[in-house]
């Protein structure tokens, strides 16, 4: 009878710590799947690629969250708020307005509602412009003239609207080049490079210019910095700005021989309106602690500094995770409350 005492005790322990066990594991696992997140960026060889990057490893190194970059474009990874495939997006300044706003591509994506997105913080300043090879001897925007120029990039929103406000900061407009169309600014080089196009658009910095500096050199073409060009290039976008780049010599970097004035707009980090709250605080928090370390992965990466992450220019509303932290600081002020309030209300009017 001690023997079957003994027997019938250990069945119940074993028992009792598997149906105690499974749970635990099963919540585990929830939790582990709760750390692993995706953000999406643009296709590899693109600077929001890099600055991708260089972003997750500094999460990742001081927060106990694994990031996957989605290397998709945005019009494919902003819908995929909605099904939670995707909860980070690097984005540009204009596209994010857009898909917001529920207007231009992402019009039809969301039948006019808009991305539910939410700001986490302003970003890197990046100037962009037209580019064409050193060989062309063109020097000028204007010198394009009837030349061909990749300006149709599909759905690519941002390079599309960014391409076109280039091109009349320069002193041309749409039909006095023939456009031609590219999926991406590393295609666009392609076609620069094989000589299919005089000009492709990218940020300063892009490592694709890489290949066509090595090849036939390259050159930015700046715009004329005056007010009428830019009455016409606000048109477009209302966030655009000016942006003054002077080589460190010439050529460096790649494009840059000159002091020249570009279009500038931020390139920022959005999530999904649903996103825990911890997990956005805790995401926050690592990059406003150690914005310095994202220099290393791409020199324009040295200009996402914490003291440019809250501001009044945002085209979308913040999370919650996020102000949780900037009224931390102390950065949360009246005017960001009646800008927040702005956004929404704006939205509510479509």
């Amino acid at each position: 009878m001690k023997g079957k005492k003994w027997i019938g005790f250990f069945i119940a322990v074993c028992l009792f710590w598997v149906l105690t066990a499974f749970p635990l594991w099963g919540g585990h696992a929830r939790a582990e799947k709760l750390k692993s997140l995706r953000m999406g960026s643009n296709t590899v060889g693109s600077i929001m690629y890099v600055f991708a990057g260089g972003l997750s490893s500094v999460i990742e190194k001081y927060s106990d969250l694994k990031i996957e970059v989605l290397p998709h474009g945005n019009v494919i990874t902003f819908p995929m708020f909605a099904t939670k495939e995707c909860d980070m997006v690097i984005a540009a300044s204009d596209e994010m307005d857009a898909a917001f706003r529920g207007v231009a591509v992402y019009e039809k994506i969301t039948e006019g509602k808009g991305v539910d997105l939410r700001m986490m913080m302003l970003g890197t300043r990046i100037p962009a412009g037209l580019l064409v090879p050193r060989d062309t001897g063109i020097t000028t925007t204007k010198g394009l003239k009837g030349k061909r120029v990749c300006l149709d990039f599909g759905t690519h929103y941002a390079l599309a609207m960014g391409s076109r406000a280039a091109l009349i900061g320069g002193g041309l407009t749409l039909e006095d080049v023939i456009a031609v169309k590219a999926n991406g600014v590393p295609e666009a080089m392609r076609k620069v490079l094989e000589r299919k196009a005089e000009a492709c658009y990218g940020a300063v910095g892009v490592p694709a210019f890489r290949e066509l500096e090595a090849a036939r050199g390259a050159r930015h073409l700046g715009i004329e910095n005056t007010p009428e060009r830019w009455k016409e290039i606000h048109k477009i976008f209302h966030g655009y700005f000016p942006m003054h780049v002077k080589p460190k010599k010439p050529g460096t970097p790649v494009g840059v021989m000159e002091p020249i004035w570009l279009v500038g707009r931020n390139f920022s980090l959005v999530c999904r309106a649903d996103l825990s709250e911890e997990i956005v605080y805790a995401i926050t928090k690592a990059l406003y602690e150690h914005d310095t370390e994202l220099g290393p992965f791409h020199p324009r990466l040295r200009d996402w500094r914490k003291e440019r992450f809250v501001g009044a220019t945002s085209p979308a509303p913040y999370h919650p995770g996020a102000i949780r932290l900037y009224k931390e600081m102390g950065l949360w002020t009246g005017e960001m409350v009646k800008h927040q309030e702005k956004l929404f209300e704006n939205r509510k009017k479509r």
